[in-house]
């Protein structure tokens, strides 16, 4: 977790300065470009099929048993899958071309559109080649090397975009870049991974038993149709906006789901520390001992959510206009929407900790196909009348009708069998205790005025800082969640401690 937040900070900062100079020199169009490129390129990644997930999940136990026979079998599996991926990816991916001036709408044609596209298009495939590789380390609760070395080449990777637009304003060389340092990353992952687990470079691996097959492909199954449905949701934003109201839109709107997204991936962070953990866990200790667990992770989950929420609330729109300017901020409605659709998502990645943990993906299996029709209607609906505010609008009643109900449901039921009316309860007093916080912390922050523009945006920051988590703290310091997180903190006080006086 500690590298996930360096890694994420240092992402933060370079991905600002980045943007910032791909603005200025190619255009919020060609940043629309961007975001559509890689909703497309995401929608092209249902080809996969939910290996991903269930390749996570199904490394977990022999990891644990240390059962080199059966890791090895699962690792061969997985290349010769993906390399058959990779192909398919390539070629549906080639038969789009066709129709990208259907889901560009620019008002000047952009040249070159195509090879743009195809850049985008191999960056992806040459990933695919290599995700089995990086996947065992974060199974193996080794993630911290794969984001020790995500951080290195971020780092290359935005220097050498930066140069490339600042001298040359290329946008091929740029994306040439991103295709390199995804190459370079991969090959050392491959390295790590060859050196810590050697037996699994074995070419007389024994086949996988007909049971732990039947297994998989019955996972992988339930994984597609939540995978169809959910890269829809996903990525149905931005083809909608780009189709029905512009891809400048689509740049425009970005700026906001840049800053969202950065902070998510600090948020996230701490998920992705825990599921492997939490995946041995449930594989190995009681059901009881596994929901207390849970709910410590899910509190833990629920105030980061919140307070950052509260800070995106009342920061987003005085940072973009000192970072782009005025006539970059959007109308309140969009931002308190897509803060909104950050929010109760955020909340609910709880429970898809367990869910994940648990391997648990037939049940509700065709809940996100359901929401992401749904989404669709209505974001297609609204869009022409009331542009992106209309398509969030869409994303953010699809999802709390469908999947941020469903999902706590059958975990309650199926992984650690509790009362799913008492989940119901308590998810709604939070949410009830987030607005409160965030409606009172809103309304502090819009009181400050202060002629300096940084001066004043530092001071905003401050307060709703300390006063969402202030809030926060009035209300459940005296929660045993809150005790055992207050207990983590000083646990990891004292060692600091230790060390410095070392």
């Amino acid at each position: 977790m500690i590298s996930g937040f360096t890694y994420q900070f240092l992402t933060l900062i370079l991905s600002f300065v980045a943007r910032t100079v791909f603005i200025h020199t190619l255009g919020a169009e060609y940043l629309g470009l961007n975001g559509i490129f890689s909703d497309v390129l995401n929608l092209l990644s249902m080809a996969d099929l939910g290996f991903n997930t269930t390749m996570a999940y199904s490394f977990y136990k022999p990891l644990a048993e240390h059962d080199e026979e059966k890791l090895a079998g699962l690792i061969h599996f997985y290349k010769k899958v993906y390399n058959v991926i990779a192909v398919v990816v390539t070629v549906v991916g080639i038969a789009v071309i066709p129709f990208l001036k259907y889901i560009v709408n620019t008002e000047q044609e952009i040249p070159h559109l195509a090879v743009y596209y195809l850049f985008s298009l191999a960056n992806v495939v040459i990933s695919y080649l290599f995700v089995y590789k990086s996947t065992i380390l974060t199974a193996d609760q080794k993630n911290y090397k794969v984001v020790n070395i995500s951080i290195w080449t971020s780092l290359l990777k935005t220097i050498l975009q930066i140069f490339s637009l600042l001298l040359l304003q290329n946008y091929i060389l740029y994306l040439a870049v991103d295709i390199g340092t995804t190459i370079v990353k991969n090959l050392i992952f491959c390295r790590i991974v060859d050196r810590r687990y050697p037996y699994l470079k074995d070419k007389n691996v024994r086949k996988l038993d007909p049971e732990v097959r039947k297994s998989l492909f019955t996972n992988i199954k339930a994984l597609f149709l939540g995978k169809v449905g959910y890269i829809i949701s996903q990525c149905s934003d931005n083809l909608v906006i780009s189709s029905l109201v512009s891809v400048t839109a689509v740049g425009m709107y970005s700026n906001y789901t840049t800053l969202i997204t950065s902070v998510s991936g600090f948020v996230t962070t701490f998920s992705s520390g825990v599921t492997a953990s939490m995946g041995n866990l449930i594989a190995s200790e009681t059901k009881e001992r596994a929901y207390e667990v849970y709910k410590r992770v899910d509190f833990i989950n629920y105030w980061l959510y919140t307070f950052t929420a509260t800070c995106l609330l009342c920061l987003v729109e005085p940072f973009v206009a000192i970072w782009l300017g005025q006539d970059f901020v959007l109308t309140k409605a969009i931002l308190i929407l897509a803060v909104a659709i950050y929010y109760f998502k955020g909340i609910s990645s709880g429970i898809d900790i367990a869910k994940n943990a648990a391997g648990l993906y037939y049940p509700d299996r065709f809940i996100p196909m359901a929401e992401a029709i749904a989404n669709m209607v209505i974001s297609i609906v609204l869009a022409k009348r009331y542009g992106i505010a209309g398509v969030l609008f869409g994303t953010l009643v699809s999802f709390l009708a469908l999947s941020f109900w469903a999902k706590p449901y059958f975990v309650c039921r199926d992984v650690f069998e509790v009362s799913f009316a008492r989940y119901a309860v308590r998810e709604g007093r939070e949410i009830v205790v987030s607005v409160l916080v965030a409606a009172g912390t809103w309304y502090a922050v819009s009181l400050v005025s202060l002629e300096n523009v940084l001066l004043r945006f530092g001071v905003k920051a401050l307060l709703a800082l300390a006063l969402s988590n202030g809030l926060l703290l009035l209300v459940y310091f005296k929660t045993s969640e809150f005790q055992y997180l207050r207990g983590l903190l000083e646990s990891a006080a004292n060692r600091i401690g230790k060390r410095e006086k070392a």
